[in-house]
């Protein structure tokens, strides 16, 4: 008869904790913040680089649906470097820019005037203060662009 043999295995992860030379949460945070200070400038910097392309491809003379396609994507960069912003307003304006984008039929006049409404937008509140009472008004204008497109989309399909 063969007899089953046990073993505990100790955590790595708790024989770890127990070396020297570790560091205090507060203080790998503190690193985290400092970090994110330096790549703060470049992140901010990609963003006025993406807002100058949305206008660009505006006027771009491209067919619809590459100007479509590459707005989207800027707009998406936007979010992705939105993080080195002070306030979230720019990654709500550019996520409900993309919104648009993806249930855009097309560019329509009305559509095109909704993408210049966000880009202006994203321009006023990028690299802006955290001011809540100034960011509201223009974000609940943003979502009032969304719904009217999007009536007007349920009405054409009707």
């Amino acid at each position: 008869m063969t007899q089953v043999k046990k073993s505990r295995m100790k955590p790595r992860l708790g024989q770890l904790m127990k070396q020297s030379g570790g560091m205090y949460v507060a203080e790998a945070l503190k690193r985290a913040d400092a970090t994110m200070e330096t790549l703060r400038e470049p992140s901010l910097t990609g963003i006025d680089d993406y807002i100058t392309a949305l206008d660009a491809l505006l006027v771009s003379g491209q067919d619809e649906a590459a100007v479509i396609e590459g707005l989207y994507a800027r707009a998406g960069d936007i979010v992705s470097l939105s993080g080195a912003e002070r306030n979230e307003a720019v990654q709500i304006a550019a996520r409900s820019l993309c919104d648009l984008l993806d249930e855009a039929p097309g560019l329509t006049p009305s559509i095109v005037a909704g993408i210049k409404v966000y880009i202006a937008s994203i321009k006023l509140l990028h690299r802006a203060p955290d001011n809540p009472d100034l960011q509201q008004p223009i974000l609940q204008g943003l979502a009032a662009v969304l719904e009217k497109h999007r009536g007007e989309n349920r009405s054409a399909a009707d």
